[in-house]
């Protein structure tokens, strides 16, 4: 069991990480920015920041499952935590309304694969933060015991692929968005 000064340490670091990356995306949006020329100089701002934001997130996943590996579970139960809870600002912050402009009337649409890719990375990452946030409440006791699922290590190896299958597929969506 870790020292209860450096749980609380790291908790703080987690905290200060998740409201310093929302803060971000959302001071871009307050000042009006989220459509200038991003840092990579294909797609908007907001669409950098988020990919940067991203490319740490699964990283840090990654790293939450080495931690397990190692049989350091506290500090993979507050590293998953941390970036289930940022995914999930990321998600309502820029993803939710950028889905926005690709409405479509008819499955035809799904044939235009900046349309396709899109909707797929949405559908796989909405479960996939499902499953991260139930994983997350279990985890940290939150969900009642009726709720809590037995297979556990499944959920949790799912997600982790999921993460990176929506993590690869928003790659996918930035090039067919602004590169391709």
């Amino acid at each position: 069991m870790a020292a209860p000064g450096n749980m609380r340490s790291a908790i703080v670091t987690a905290a200060v990480m998740i409201a310093g990356s929302l803060a971000w995306i959302a001071g871009i949006w307050l000042s009006g920015l989220e459509g200038s020329r991003g840092f990579f100089g294909a797609g908007p701002l907001i669409a950098d920041a988020n990919l940067i934001l991203e490319i740490f997130l699964v990283a840090g996943i990654t790293y939450g499952f080495l931690l397990a590996r190692r049989g350091n579970i506290e500090a993979h139960q507050i590293n998953q935590t941390t970036w289930v809870v940022l995914n999930l600002g990321l998600i309502a912050l820029v993803m939710a309304g950028s889905l926005e402009d690709v409405k479509f009337a008819k499955a035809a649409a799904l044939a235009d694969w900046r349309i396709a890719v899109t909707w797929l990375h949405a559908a796989l990452g909405t479960l996939t933060a499902l499953a991260g946030l139930w994983i997350v409440l279990q985890m940290n006791n939150v969900l009642p015991r009726g709720l809590h699922v037995a297979a556990w290590k499944n959920l949790m190896r799912a997600a982790f692929a999921g993460y990176w299958a929506t993590g690869l597929l928003g790659f996918l969506t930035y090039y067919f968005w602004y590169i391709a």
